[in-house]
């Protein structure tokens, strides 16, 4: 048994590093099956239909993606707790195998209800994360936040921008901008 979890973790892993190159539409389960080195009939023993796999894809990627929104540290200046957290998901974004979930679900939200579902949690959790920083920074008065949706919406949504960025492999002069809206951000809410 224990066999047939890992035979299908590597199935999952490789449709999402395929999937991410060529997009889900596009991999044939031949291409599958040799890049795997198991005939086409052993995949339909891990999986019932196409559908099903893309389904378990899914699954395994958003328990992925729940372990990896690790709890980042909270102590510090307002711009090193913030430049942690944007080191943190920006890790995410650029590195195996979250790169390629995310680049997957962003071309398959448009079609795909479950990619769509997950898109949406996705951005709930940035959005959630960012809350518990801004929060913190808050309470501690590191910032003077009088409207703290205002800022979280702000913070999460340039956050959001940046990393599609990094996903779309548009990464110029990225840290940089990054950088420099920490910087702002920080500076519109300094105590006095």
């Amino acid at each position: 048994a224990m066999h047939a979890t890992s035979t299908k973790q590597n199935l999952i892993l490789s449709l999402l590093k395929l999937g991410s190159q060529q997009g889900m539409e596009a991999i044939s389960l031949s291409t599958l099956a040799k890049e795997n080195n198991i005939s086409k009939a052993a995949i339909f023993h891990h999986f019932a239909s196409r559908e099903a796999m893309i389904e378990e894809l899914f699954g395994y990627c958003n328990t992925l993606a729940y372990q990896q929104m690790a709890t980042i540290s909270l102590t510090g200046k307002p711009s090193e707790v913030l430049r942690r957290a944007m080191d943190h998901w920006h890790d995410l974004y650029a590195n195996a195998p979250m790169r390629h979930f995310y680049r997957i679900i962003q071309t398959e939200a448009l079609t795909h209800q479950a990619a769509k579902a997950i898109q949406t949690t996705l951005d709930e959790m940035l959005r959630g994360q960012s809350g518990i920083l801004l929060e913190s920074l808050s309470e501690s008065s590191r910032l003077i936040i009088e409207d703290l949706d205002l800022a979280v919406l702000t913070f999460s949504s340039v956050v959001q921008q940046f990393l599609r960025r990094v996903l779309l492999d548009e990464t110029e002069d990225v840290e940089w901008e990054e950088e420099r809206f920490i910087q702002s951000f920080c500076a519109l809410y300094q105590g006095t």
